[in-house]
């Protein structure tokens, strides 16, 4: 008679599926959506929300990882067997490294926790911000909370510079020293390519405002001016100054 054995075979396809099952569970309470004309509801929030609602929500199995990328692991349980079959209980932790990594979008160093695993994909992706805005459901999927927050402001980051203005920068040399263009604005129609930075155009525009105010009879401090005059924007001050009459000329090519 042919007896015959079967072996179990080694697969981490079990473990895999074990943590996409537990990330998929993760649910959150739908927020109500509010227009106008609805009832006022019973509570309100004091302030406006800074990030959207994660749709996986903040995980309750390993809570460290809602503080970090960790890639949707998680630890792991299991027995160590010895030869005499003996079973021991033990646990697998995630290999848990931490990194700086370059924003290219936020301009700023990002450090935070992440796995060895993660920190691979983010090498072959090209950067942190790469590995974050990937559209793919699973990847958003292992962001966690932490990764959708730092998604979100990226994209936002990115949007708001798309939608920004467009501002001319040229670097020329006027007598041995680097000048540099920083602003293309239009006044009265006119484009015009400013030379100078919002600290000269203040500084033009200080004695202009000073001797308007002392034909008021009153005194105009720079503390003063800086405090009426500084949040102006770089058209702001270029209209101000042509109302009192300033030659343009003078710092725009």
């Amino acid at each position: 008679m042919v007896s015959i054995s079967f072996k179990r075979a080694f697969s981490a396809a079990a473990a895999s599926l074990r943590q996409w099952r537990l990330v998929e569970t993760r649910r959150i309470a739908q927020q109500p959506q509010y227009s106008v004309g609805d009832t006022k509801p019973l509570w309100v929030p004091r302030e406006k929300k800074e990030f959207p609602d994660y749709k996986y929500g903040e995980s309750n199995v390993y809570k460290q990882s809602n503080k970090g990328l960790y890639g949707a692991s998680f630890v792991q349980y299991g027995n160590n067997v010895a030869e005499s079959k003996t079973k021991t209980r033990r646990r697998w932790l995630p290999n848990i490294v931490r990194k700086g990594l370059w924003s290219e979008t936020l301009d700023r160093k990002i450090s935070l926790r992440m796995t060895a695993k993660v920190l691979r994909t983010i090498s072959k992706e090209g950067g942190i911000d790469h590995y974050l805005t990937k559209d793919k459901s699973a990847r958003i999927k292992e962001l966690g909370p932490t990764g959708w927050k730092l998604r979100y402001r990226i994209m936002k980051k990115k949007e708001d510079a798309e939608s920004a203005p467009h501002r001319d920068a040229v670097t020329f040399e006027v007598d041995g020293k680097p000048v540099t263009v920083y602003y293309n604005e239009t006044v009265r129609g006119a484009p015009l390519k400013i030379t100078v930075g919002r600290r000269r155009l203040l500084k033009y525009l200080y004695p202009l405002e000073k001797q308007e105010a002392r034909s008021k009879h009153s005194d105009l401090t720079y503390k003063e001016f800086l405090g009426r005059f500084d949040k102006l924007s770089v058209r702001e001050m270029l209209e101000k100054l042509d109302q009192h009459g300033f030659d343009l000329g003078s710092v725009s090519i």
